[in-house]
């Protein structure tokens, strides 16, 4: 019997957290990066991406980052910019220039 009701206060005392395996881990910008680098890639194809490397990330405000892309040695052609909700782990808006 006691152990019924140790297990009762202890299955009554406990949250019921699941684990979000898709969540990154990581700090800010981190989070951002790779969110932003997903998104480009399914949308924009990871060859036109990987030659935009390194991006840069900056804090727009409690949230949100601006992710983009750096121009090529060529200088021809636009990059990948993107804002992430790092809170939500949700890529907000994305666009690439021409």
């Amino acid at each position: 019997m006691k152990n019924y009701i140790l297990l009762f206060i202890l299955f009554s005392c406990c949250e019921n957290k699941t684990i979000n395996k898709s969540e990154i881990v990581g700090s800010e910008k981190e989070i951002a990066l790779i969110l932003a680098e997903r998104k480009w890639n399914e949308v924009y194809g990871k060859s036109q991406i990987s030659g935009q490397k390194p991006f840069v990330a900056e804090k727009k405000n409690d949230s949100i980052w601006i992710v983009h892309g750096t121009f090529n040695k060529t200088g021809f052609g636009g990059v990948a910019y993107a804002e992430v909700n790092v809170k939500t782990q949700e890529v907000i808006e994305y666009t690439h220039g021409e």
